[in-house]
């Protein structure tokens, strides 16, 4: 298994980049975004819209990176004990997923007390305290090899990066690979831990070290690391820093790309007058330059017909879509969830509401404006 490392394309063309012994032009891929909390509930309500659609069970792949990895481990992990209809919509989608995640936003509160946490106690990382109220919250001991097989349902690959090669660690219940180091065949690393890499964003979170645990590694093709210390664990942190939108597992792959985007608006009134605060400004720069540069790549394969895109970024205020969903927030609520922050920490019923049913309106009005949907148009916000 070879996988080929992004490259930009040179203005809109893209032929050749995208062409893969694997795709599946009748495929349906699903990215959800990074953004910590803020993109968890986000993405929530983007699920419990395409549930309601009946269009999870049609999903051939998930990809999340950070935030958006909380709220599709989850899903992943509670995907055998929802019960399926004839229509593909999931009747107990509020008891098994969405209320436990939304309890799990609102009440569990993981940055700052992990971080101080990490630096008073020895040989404990603000991430492996991060990981553990994963697990106790969410995951209860699961493994990736916990996740729905294919043919179950969609699979799910969480990205992390790696760290010191600047390359993507992709975790699945098939395999666990890195296209420098090798692959790992039926991983079983635990589910809480990858969650943890995944949105293990810098400077207290990461790098959160994975130990193989005489888990093989193979080689593949291509694998000019696959050797050392790198056969043994992986140094890791959030997939976000690689691939904020999570593309990279399913844009070669799929006809069908649904990208559910939590990105945020970028504040272009701020002057920073310290070096703190402009190096900060600067980074985000950077994030937000790569993550346009993924968007036209997108929007290219959508405009030249190579993919049927959906695209719902939380920074829009849905009215420009072709259809617009009848249910939408205020434009107050709106402004106030594209202004939310990015962190691990509870968000409050209210800020969780505004978040997720921003992303239920906005998926609405991209399914009912680029899909044929039949599920009707719905006649209220979840929250």
């Amino acid at each position: 298994m070879v996988m080929a490392q992004f490259v930009e394309p040179e203005g809109n063309n893209i032929a050749g980049l995208f062409n893969s012994t694997n795709y599946d032009p009748n495929g349906i891929g699903l990215a959800l975004s990074g953004g910590g909390y803020k993109a968890a509930a986000y993405h929530l309500g983007a699920l419990i819209r395409l549930n309601q659609l009946g269009w999870l069970p049609k999903l051939s792949r998930i990809s999340s990176v950070s935030g958006g990895s909380i709220a599709s481990g989850f899903l992943g992990y509670s995907w055998k004990k929802l019960s399926f209809d004839a229509n593909g919509v999931a009747t107990n989608f509020d008891s098994i997923f969405a209320t436990p995640l939304r309890d799990f936003l609102t009440e569990v509160n993981l940055d700052v007390t992990q971080t101080l946490l990490g630096l008073l106690l020895p040989f404990r990382s603000a991430a492996d305290g991060v990981a553990e109220g994963y697990d106790k919250h969410l995951f209860k001991k699961a493994t990736l090899q916990d996740l729905p097989a294919d043919g179950e349902g969609p699979r799910f690959t969480i990205v992390a990066t790696n760290y010191e090669l600047n390359s993507l660690w992709r975790f699945s219940k098939p395999y666990a690979a890195d296209y420098r180091v090798g692959k790992i065949d039926a991983p079983v690393f635990s589910l809480a831990r990858v969650v943890a890499a995944s949105s293990a964003f810098p400077p207290f979170f990461c790098p959160i070290e994975l130990d193989f645990g005489g888990q093989q590694v193979i080689a593949t093709p291509g694998a000019d690391r696959h050797q050392g210390a790198f056969l043994e664990r992986a140094m890791l942190a959030d997939g976000g820093i690689y691939d904020n939108l999570g593309l990279e597992p399913i844009w070669k792959r799929y006809g069908t790309l649904l990208v559910s985007n939590a990105g945020g608006a970028f504040d272009e009134q701020h002057h920073p007058s310290d070096w703190p605060s402009l190096l900060l400004r600067v980074i985000n720069m950077i994030h937000r330059q790569a993550e346009n540069n993924r968007q036209r790549v997108l929007m290219v394969l959508a405009g030249t017909h190579e993919r049927k895109v959906g695209y719902w970024p939380l920074r829009n205020d849905g009215s420009n879509y072709p259809d617009p969903s009848p249910a939408r927030p205020t434009p107050q609520d709106i402004q106030a969830a594209q202004n939310e922050s990015v962190r691990l920490w509870s968000l409050g019923i209210k800020a969780f509401a505004r978040l997720a049913n921003h992303g239920y309106s906005l998926t609405d009005s991209a399914m009912r404006s680029y899909f044929d949907t039949a599920g009707g148009a719905p006649a209220h916000l979840p929250y």
